[in-house]
């Protein structure tokens, strides 16, 4: 052990207790690609740019540290959102909040993968502009959908943080490239999917109107004569539904 006082499995372990071994890929800065195909791919666990950080005012458990720590995976964010801190807006990965303000202490660019040979994990290094910062997250695989953020603080070599990050998508293919951008429903990615749809349609339409029929004015609209006829179709499918169990004695009076 490195570093002691270790409460999170992993989580005080310093940086020089390091092995070699070191990202093969890092492209964007929380994927993880290996030779045989495997990967650890941490953008499901990321919060949007708009939506960051993934993790925010996170309490120190190590009791001399009394600062707070905000932690994005793959995204740089603005913390915090009404730019009182200028030192937590650019490139951010890490960013501590103490009684002294705000810092920047791991950016996006500097995010590098590395196992850690006696716990058998993969860990991220962040450092901060003047590299005179560093802060280490350590990956601990679990079945949890959850995922959760255990920050241990600064250790006892100054200016070194550590936490671990829980999650599957710290599992080796536990996560792959999220279908859905964080935040968005199903419903509202299926409504993007439609208004895309409409506009592919109208676009194709005109084009095909204009130049292959030679059409004008309102005659580029395709598939007019349909769209005139349109409400009333909606507006006897409406009746339709109303009269639907009930008898209609139309035809007994003829």
């Amino acid at each position: 052990m490195c570093v002691p006082g270790m409460r999170v499995v992993g989580v005080v372990m310093a940086v020089t207790c390091l092995g070699s071994s070191q990202a093969l890929t890092l492209t964007p800065p929380c994927l993880l690609k290996f030779d045989n195909g495997s990967s650890i791919n941490l953008m499901m666990v990321a919060a949007a740019p708009m939506d960051a950080p993934r993790f925010i005012d996170v309490t120190a458990e190590n009791k001399l540290d009394h600062s707070k720590y905000s932690y994005n995976p793959c995204y740089s964010y603005v913390y915090p959102p009404d730019g009182e801190a200028m030192a937590c807006s650019k490139d951010v990965a890490v960013c501590q909040a103490s009684k002294y303000g705000y810092s920047n202490v791991g950016t996006q660019s500097s995010a590098t993968f590395h196992y850690h040979n006696e716990t058998g994990r993969w860990m991220i290094i962040y450092k901060n502009y003047n590299g005179n910062r560093l802060t280490n997250v350590f990956l601990q695989c679990s079945n949890n959908t959850v995922d959760s953020l255990h920050v241990w603080g600064e250790t006892e070599k100054k200016s070194v943080y550590n936490m671990t990050l829980i999650s599957r998508c710290a599992c080796i293919d536990g996560c792959g490239y999220p279908i859905l951008p964080r935040g968005m429903s199903l419903g509202s990615f299926l409504l993007l999917l439609l208004l895309l749809a409409i506009f592919i349609y109208l676009l194709v339409g005109y084009v095909y109107r204009r130049f292959v029929i030679g059409a004008r004015g309102i005659e580029l609209f395709p598939h007019l004569s349909f769209w005139r006829e349109f409400p009333y179709l909606v507006q006897d499918g409406f009746f339709f539904l109303i009269k639907c169990g009930q008898d209609d004695l139309t035809y007994e009076r003829i």
